[in-house]
């Protein structure tokens, strides 16, 4: 099940899949002077297949290659050489998720739009910190956490998925972005589902403007104080509950609010590689006829 070097040859068949028409003879995304040892295909079936065996640190996963499979990786390069190609190859790694998400979005007739905090600075450092500071576009914010009830330093990360499970896109902004903002600036919807989100999405343009543009439903509950209020559907509750325990999944198995990047690059590009992993795990849930959102056990059959 936590074979490296198994579940490797998994993720490189299910890329190499579904990248057919986008990749060189030498597996490549774009042409290089020299063709390099590791090829982009590989470098983006390890990122998720680390991230998906719950191994967030590349100094870790080096370690393990080179002690447990010192012969299984012939054309494994530096771990700091890997780090920069990983980055550079983070639009590549995101489009794994789009692409599986396009193959397993008529399995669900509803989306869920949620977010999480993504704390990446403690609250003593808040005047001292330098990390992530390059840019003031994407240097971390203070914002609140209602779940935790408490002040974070960090960034937010939206998720949409559908009801079954499956991711249907993320983004990351700066913790201090309300909710509503980051929806108001999605571009593209599957047409004619339902979207359930909570009292943090409730606007009636946005509504309408979600009707005309994508004929998607929004679905939020009423705030108490709201004119002619009504109780929320029992079956929305219980479809909303999925993002709940989608969010669980990715804390427990793939150690979400657990960062070592130290560049806002390097944390988009593990968060990224994070919702990846969990895409080709529901795709080989799928394959094998499993329940799509039972992730932790997908690479055991």
């Amino acid at each position: 099940m936590h074979n490296i070097r198994t579940n490797f040859r998994k993720f490189y068949g299910i890329c190499k899949e579904l990248f057919e028409n986008q990749i060189d003879s030498r597996n490549n995304f774009r042409k290089y002077p020299v063709p390099p040892k590791m090829n982009d295909l590989q470098i983006v079936s390890l990122s998720c297949c680390m991230e998906a065996l719950g191994i967030d640190s590349e100094k870790l996963l080096w370690s393990k290659i080179k002690t447990d499979y010192p012969n299984d990786f012939p054309n494994l390069i530096d771990r700091s050489r890997f780090n920069r190609r990983r980055k550079r190859l983070t639009t590549v790694i995101q489009s794994v998720q789009s692409l599986i998400a396009q193959r397993l979005e008529g399995l669900s007739d509803a989306m869920i739009i949620d977010s999480v905090p993504i704390p990446v600075v403690k609250l003593v450092r808040e005047r001292s910190f330098k990390s992530f500071r390059k840019s003031f576009e994407t240097a971390p914010a203070k914002g609140y956490s209602a779940v935790n009830k408490g002040w974070y330093i960090g960034y937010k990360l939206h998720v949409v998925i559908f009801g079954n499970g499956v991711v249907q896109q993320g983004g990351i902004t700066k913790a201090n972005v309300h909710d509503i903002n980051y929806l108001k600036q999605i571009g593209s919807f599957p047409e004619g589902k339902n979207l359930l989100g909570d009292r943090a999405y409730i606007s009636k343009t946005l509504q309408m403007d979600l009707f005309e543009q994508h004929h998607i439903k929004l679905r939020v509950p009423f705030r108490s104080n709201q004119y002619a209020c009504k109780k929320h559907p029992r079956k929305y509750k219980a479809q909303r509950q999925m993002i709940e325990t989608f969010f669980a999944q990715l804390c427990d198995q793939m150690n979400l609010k657990r960062n070592y990047a130290k560049s806002y690059a390097g944390l988009a590009t593990r968060l990224t590689s994070k919702l990846s992993g969990v895409s080709i795990l529901q795709f080989i849930n799928q394959l094998n006829g499993q329940k799509l959102s039972k992730i932790k056990h997908a690479l055991s059959f």
